[in-house]
């Protein structure tokens, strides 16, 4: 049994879901990387509150 072509109705639809697709694929990568920016600026700060911590505890500070 054999498909059908797509009209071209469909392959404009088709194309325009695919485009929404890779915009979307893009927004999530620029998100995942804007969140792993502030992870790793929240660890940096975390460690420099636990080693003045550390400093303030052995009297260093």
């Amino acid at each position: 049994m054999t498909q059908p072509s797509m009209s071209e109705q469909e392959q404009r639809e088709l194309a325009e879901i695919l485009e929404l697709a890779k915009l979307t694929e893009q927004k999530a990568k620029e998100l995942c990387d804007f969140t792993l920016e502030i992870d790793q600026k929240y660890e940096k700060r975390l460690a420099q509150i636990r080693v003045a911590e550390k400093l303030k505890a052995a009297g260093l500070s």
